[in-house]
């Protein structure tokens, strides 16, 4: 069995992106010219003058950058991104990456996402959008690619309130709503935007589950349906001080606060039969505030600090009832509770050493904390005490200190190097708090040394080249620290503290063609990964030999079969248990192929299809049948589609998105799970009503398919290759209809 753990793929699939892009390259429109583009010491930059935008009516900023072509690929990229804390998350503020700014500087937040900053300012509030492609100077980020600086109006005196209300429909559901109210306006040297949302949705879901034996004989069926219900009130600030000396003061806040319930049936047939109810209730509330400064220091340079400090909190309770047909009663009762907080100053003095150089050097100093605590209690009858199955409380903190230097060097007008090195100096204190009180700490100090290389090479105005070789170090995701309860694989997954920040050396080159009179661009980006403390499920038995002592992993897989020792470890010892780890080695290798193009020559005036396509491939040693095979979850080649089409005489817009992924695989210590993601298709159509009033239509989740898997479950450990059963799963979700109606006085 486990010789014929190999991801099948459709070679059809790889081609097809190919092929579109092949034949859209043939009809890029030429005779659109209505953007300035402009080559500066610094970078290349493409320019969107506000009167580009007035032909379409935009009401938000994000209507106008969905008109910019690379724009709506930088917006679901940073939909798709999570907050501070997640793994594979770049640590602090100076990382790289596409980025979006305002006024060339980012937001100062985690939570306080970008896209919902952008969809809350008037498009009236906006003087012009640039496109800054490759290494640049005087940025508030590093970037290979893509970089969004949206310059707003200076001192614009006319007030602006936007509204939006949304009803959103998933198929046998009655609509949820959403409102959003705000209003940005300015006084003497003040700007300011203030915003408050709330919302109501409601969904569900349905898998199906079909269950086989060792002889592949079918011995049951099962349903499940999931039902969600999710409520939200967020409030949320945004204030410029413009000070006479030209020194810039920005603070931003955010308060939101909200719950989600859903409710899980879950009804098997056959072997095994039963009829479960999972009920699940969770408390959610966060806050964040955050600012930068900027002041003009004369000889000295310019002094930039950024702040930002934030606090969230998580409470959830899960009852499990069986026999709901009948006699119910719950058998489970866990609670999670989860607090972390984040504080972070970033401070440095960019200074102009002469005409072709400039340099940066500061500081950033983080401190973090989080506290999580899960308890799980079952019995067997419904007079039965609760007795403690799983219980864990781990607190950390994490303090982070940066130094760093960053250097601008314009070579030429066409050929710019930036360097920059970081020196991070942390502290992970993890603290086990047991049972009887007692704390079990993991203290741990580390150093990193981060070079970056970045180069940007102007061939001609239209043709760029870019390198960088970059040493990244990821943000620690410190759930995998605590004990949890996996509902999909119904199984617990022991927390480990010892998990340390993996680190990257990363290699990329790029080759762009921006076409002329901005029919759009065509890029190729070719990269190449390699992880050293790379974090996937490792192994954590502890093994015995025939006598029972302790030995090492291969010593035991060296050993003859022996069912006394499976047993062993089974009932008196931990069990064959995997918990996340780090791994000594892993590499990936791939390319990125992207474009945006203008449709205009074969009559699409104003329509824009932009199309991306990944393929990245590979390697690590599976750490339990120790042989090579691809990263968990990560499928060989994706798929991205846009499509647009403003009918400006109309008032009319329409388009679409479909993405899709290749076969992937999930493994662990007692299971394989190859799965077939589906594609993921939607549809929308916007009017502008009246001047400044504008309605929309989304049609999501067209296909009604999440994905299809399979899962073969071994008795003990994989490697022992006792295969126990099998089941083949396939997940539904309903339609989504989504109105929406916006404006601004």
């Amino acid at each position: 069995m486990i010789s014929g753990l190999l991801i099948k793929i459709n070679p059809c699939k790889k081609h097809m992106v190919l092929k579109v892009l092949a034949f859209f390259c043939l009809f890029i429109n030429t005779a659109f010219a209505a953007q300035t583009t402009t080559t500066t010491n610094d970078a290349s930059i493409v320019t969107y003058e506000k009167q580009f935008f007035e032909l379409y009516a935009p009401v938000t900023l994000i209507d106008m950058l969905q008109r910019v072509p690379g724009a709506p690929e930088i917006l679901n990229a940073s939909r798709q991104r999570s907050g501070g804390g997640g793994q594979n998350q770049e640590r602090g503020f100076g990382s790289g990456g596409d980025q979006i700014l305002i006024d060339g500087k980012r937001l100062a937040g985690k939570s306080n996402n970008i896209n919902d900053t952008l969809s809350r300012i008037s498009a009236n509030s906006v003087e012009k959008i640039e496109l800054i492609r490759g290494a640049a100077g005087g940025l508030d980020v590093q970037s290979q690619g893509l970089v969004i600086n949206i310059l707003l109006s200076e001192g614009a005196a006319k007030s602006t309130t936007f509204w939006n209300i949304t009803s959103e429909t998933k198929q046998g559901n009655s609509p949820g709503l959403e409102f959003l109210l705000s209003h940005s306006g300015s006084k003497n040297k003040l700007d300011y935007v203030f915003s408050a949302e709330r919302a109501s949705n409601k969904s569900f879901n349905t898998e199906k589950n079909q269950f086989y034996d060792t002889s592949n004989l079918k011995t049951g069926d099962r349903t499940i349906g999931t039902k969600f219900l999710q409520k939200s009130l967020n409030f949320n600030s945004n204030l410029t001080y413009n000070f006479e000396d030209g020194a810039i003061l920005r603070l931003n806040g955010l308060f939101e606060t909200g719950n989600q319930n859903f409710d899980q049936d879950r009804v098997r047939t056959g072997d095994d039969a039963s009829n479960l109810l999972w009920s699940n209730k969770e408390d959610q509330g966060e806050w964040e505030f955050g600012g930068d400064y900027t002041k003009n220091l004369g000889k000295i340079g310019q002094f930039k600090a950024v702040f930002v400090a934030n606090r969230g909190k998580d409470d959830q309770s899960v009852n499990r009832s069986q026999d709901i047909n009948t006699t119910p009663f719950i058998y489970t009762v866990e609670r999670t509770i989860e607090i972390k907080k984040e504080k972070i100053l970033r401070a440095s003095i960019s200074k102009t050493l002469n005409t072709s150089q400039t340099i940066e050097f500061g500081g950033e100093a983080a401190f973090n904390s989080f506290n999580k605590s899960f308890d799980s209690k079952d019995r067997d009858l419904a007079g039965d005490p609760y007795v403690t199955v799983a219980v864990d409380n781990v607190k950390i903190k994490e303090n982070r200190y940066e130094i760093f230097t960053n250097h601008t060097f314009n070579i030429s007008n066409s050929l710019v190097l930036q360097s920059s090195l970081t020196t991070e100096f942390s502290q992970i204190i993890a603290d086990n708090i047991l049972p009887d009180l007692t704390i079990s700490r993991r203290n741990t100090n580390f150093t990193y040394i981060k070079p970056r290389i970045n180069i940007r090479y102007d061939v001609t105005p239209r043709n760029q080249i870019r390198a960088t070789i970059e040493k990244k170090v990821s943000q620690l995701n410190f759930n995998n620290f605590v004990t949890r309860y996996d509902t999909r694989n119904e199984e617990f997954k022991y927390g480990n503290t010892n998990i340390r920040p993996e680190q990257i050396w990363e290699f990329l080159t790029a080759y762009e063609h921006r076409f002329a009179n901005d029919g759009g661009s065509l890029e190729i980006e070719g990269f190449f990964r390699n992880y050293t403390d790379k974090i996937v499920r490792t192994d954590f038995t502890e093994y015995v030999d025939l006598g029972f002592a302790s030995i090492g992993r291969e010593a035991f897989f060296a050993l003859p079969p022996n069912t006394s020792i499976r047993s062993y470890i089974e009932d008196t010892g931990s069990g064959f248990i995997s918990k996340s780890g780090n791994v000594g080695k892993a590499s990936s290798y791939g390319f990125n192929i992207k474009s945006s193009l203008r449709l205009g020559l074969v009559g699409l005036t104003d329509a824009v299809l932009s199309a991306k396509y990944t393929f990245e491939k590979s390697k690590i040693i599976d750490q339990f049948t120790r042989l090579e095979r691809s990263f968990s979850r990560l499928s060989d080649h994706i798929w991205d589609l846009n499509y647009r089409h403003d009918l400006t005489n109309l008032g009319l817009s329409y388009g679409g998105r479909v993405s899709f992924s290749s076969d992937a695989a999930n493994h662990d210590i007692r299971y394989y799970q190859p799965y077939n993601p589906q594609a993921n298709v939607s549809v929308f159509a916007e009017y502008n009503i009246f001047d400044g009033i504008k309605v929309r239509i989304d049609a999501k989740q067209l296909t009604q398919k999440r994905g299809t898997s399979s899962r073969y479950n071994y008795s003990d450990h994989i490697r022992i290759n006792s295969l126990s059963s099998s089941e083949k799963r396939q997940t539904t979700v309903p339609r989504e209809l989504e109105i929406s109606i916006q404006g601004t006085f």
